[in-house]
């Protein structure tokens, strides 16, 4: 899991996406982010915030039922915000 702070939008606006890799290395998902695409030679495409979800998300911690704890900085004093294993 990581915390992802590449958007398209300016530098200080807040943005932001969590990556989660599989057992391989490879993206799996990224909620808040783009779907990640690998072409045939299986490289990744560049991937992007395409929701606002998150603000400067900074840190991922995972809980024994393994739900997700985004951490965000400068986000004005908000609690992590907790992602639930569907």
């Amino acid at each position: 899991y990581l915390a992802t702070l590449v958007s398209r939008l300016p530098m200080d606006s807040g943005t932001g996406f969590v990556t989660i890799l599989g057992p391989d290395n490879r993206v799996v998902s990224a909620p808040g982010g783009s779907a990640p695409e690998y072409d045939a030679e299986g490289m990744l495409s560049p991937l992007h915030q395409s929701v606002k979800i998150f603000q400067h998300p900074h840190d991922v911690c995972v809980d024994d039922d393994e739900n997700l704890y985004i951490a965000q900085w400068n986000s004005g004093k908000t609690y992590p915000i907790k992602l639930e294993r569907i």
